[in-house]
């Protein structure tokens, strides 16, 4: 069979464009089918097991429908118009078999598809998480509420505007079509650093690859230790910094701590080369040495977030080794690790772009640019979350006619950043693909990497729904480690969870004392508590954290926070060559 990537330019695309195309590529998708079903043709006593499970399900969907029918009046089936009010009222359609039926028929169809997937046997990892992705994709796509006539929804506002929902619908799709995007929310409401990323601060130190920002102390007395933050350099920092009830760093530095924050460089092709090394000494490293200079404190906390905390973990690791020759000024009292994977083995949603034809299309592009444009890993996230970020917009903005609301984390992710090839390469193949962070194989500046000779503090926090970093694989993480580990499980997902405040209170978190060996013995004898991880996380830093001295305050500084390299820009005199 023909690569799909031999030739640039198959069905009229723009090398630079394969990536966009090859997510929904239908070729890629056929292939993956093909290799199952391969899988599958041997294994004939599951094919007839699955068989029979779906007319089961049919069976009993049958015998269910039938009985919801029967104890309906005739009124279910009409449309309920409000003469008083001129419209239809909202139950007009919903209970209307047909509607119930599609429904229950396509819940009942997409479970035995996806439950079909994991009764076969010997199938390698990524194909069943492309097989897996491919046909989520497919069951979104053929949700009910996505077309017109079994959308009571859609159809309850056609009937009410004369169809005037479709003639907005169209208008909001031509615009879409002319910006390239779906629009999911009203950029307009949010500028960053007058709504958004709004913690006093001072841009204290740069180079070409950060500005290092210190927050204004909001206490008169601050712990002696400070805190530094390393967000994901795959999305600004100000997810922890949105508005004001809902920013990480705001909350803590109103408990005393002086906080510093990395803000990385949205690169261009002239950082092509700069890699994880590099990320680690002109980004992690020379933060801490500046740190240092600053607060004169030997001790630092760190807290990273994403791949943010395997940068942490990979320096802890380095600095640990004898043979280290690249020293830290200052000591790293604690690592703090939000939602951050280790072992890459059960990597998640994302494992199925690190599949070859996936790579090979990442590569043409980087080859082109030197970077990963950040609109394509924006299009990713959302494909991999298909229902919330597409198909929902889809039926409210070009059936409903409804303009996007305004949402803060929407617009954080909306506002992606590149990535450059040489740390693509990295985080595809050393990471993801070949785990090598695990085995103790990878090598960092002329020393092995082995998390286990890391004997600091590590707290980590995951998110039980979160489909980037599983909460089972970053259970994991703590195997990696000889030292002192506390593993906490947070509500809600990748972001929704970490910036959990206490003054939203929105959802739990799980805690476990006891020694156990698995995920899911942790999971079942855990405690269920209500309200923010951030109040445990507090806790335990506490006992590390007992001096305190006088503010500090920002005397020497570059501009003030939230800085440029948010906003896209860099001076030339820092530009890498």
């Amino acid at each position: 069979m023909k690569n799909f990537f031999d030739d640039g330019s198959m069905f009229g695309l723009k090398s630079m464009d394969l990536f966009q195309f090859a997510v929904l590529n239908p070729q890629i998708a056929m292939l993956s089918y093909l290799k199952f079903g391969e899988k599958m043709a041997t294994q004939p006593k599951k094919i007839e097991e699955a068989q029979k499970d779906l007319l089961d399900r049919l069976l009993a969907l049958q015998k269910s429908f039938i009985e919801t029918m029967s104890q309906q009046n005739d009124d279910c089936i009409n449309l309920e118009y409000n003469q008083k009010d001129q419209k239809f009222e909202e139950n007009a359609f919903a209970n209307n078999p047909m509607m119930i039926f599609s429904r229950t028929f396509h819940e009942t169809i997409s479970q035995w598809i996806l439950d079909t997937i994991e009764k076969f046997d010997d199938i390698d990892p990524f194909l069943a998480s492309s097989v897996r992705f491919f046909v989520k994709q497919y069951i979104d796509l053929m949700s009910p509420d996505n077309f017109p006539f079994l959308n009571p929804k859609v159809l309850k506002e056609t009937l009410s505007t004369n169809g005037d929902n479709f003639r907005k619908g169209m208008e909001m799709l031509a615009n879409d079509i002319k910006n390239g995007a779906i629009m999911t929310n009203d950029r307009s409401k949010f500028e960053i650093g007058r709504n958004i990323a709004t913690t006093p601060g001072k841009v204290i130190f740069q180079n070409d690859l950060i500005e290092l920002i210190q927050y204004s102390a909001s206490t008169p007395k601050v712990f002696s230790k400070p805190i530094l933050f390393i967000p994901p350099w795959i999305n600004k920092f100000y997810i922890l910094d949105l508005k004001l009830e809902s920013s990480f760093i705001r909350w803590i530095v109103d408990k005393g701590f002086t906080v510093f924050m990395i803000s990385w460089v949205n690169p261009d092709k002239r950082y092509k080369d700069k890699g994880f090394e590099d990320y680690m000494i002109d980004g992690l490293l020379a933060s801490l040495n500046k740190i240092y200079e600053i607060t004169k404190s030997n001790s630092v906390h760190t807290v990273g977030y994403c791949v943010g905390g395997t940068l942490i973990s990979s320096l802890l690791a380095y600095l640990t080794h004898p043979l280290c020759k690249m020293r830290s000024k200052v000591e790293i009292a604690s690592a703090t690790l939000l939602t951050t994977l280790l072992d890459f083995e059960h990597a998640g949603d994302m494992a199925i772009f690190m599949a070859e034809n996936y790579l090979e299309a990442i590569n043409t592009q980087m080859g082109e640019k030197g970077i990963l444009d950040g609109s394509v890993l924006y299009n990713t996230f959302s494909t991999l979350r298909a229902k919330d970020m597409i198909w929902r917009y889809f039926v409210n903005s070009y059936m409903l006619g409804q303009k996007p609301g305004a949402h803060e984390i929407l617009f954080w992710n909306s506002d992606p950043t590149n990535l450059t090839s040489a740390m693509q390469m990295f985080l595809a193949q050393v990471l993801y693909r070949d785990n090598l962070l695990k085995t103790g194989t990878l090598e960092m500046l002329g020393v092995p990497i082995d998390l286990k000779l890391v004997k600091t503090p590590l707290y980590m926090i995951s998110m039980i729904k979160d489909h980037l970093v599983p909460w089972r694989a970053t259970f994991d993480n703590m195997k990696l480690f000889s030292g002192d580990v506390r593993f906490v499980l947070g509500g809600s997902g990748h972001v929704a969870g970490v910036i959990n405040s206490p003054a939203k209170n929105k959802y739990s978190y799980w805690i476990n004392q006891k020694n156990v060996d698995t995920a899911q013995e942790w999971f079942d004898t855990a405690t269920e508590i209500s309200g923010s991880w951030w109040n445990d996380w507090l806790e335990w830093m506490k006992p590390m954290n007992k001096q305190m001295i006088d503010s500090l305050e920002i005397v020497d500084f570059i501009r003030d926070a939230p800085g440029i390299y948010v906003n896209n820009q860099t001076p030339s005199d820092f530009r890498a060559t």
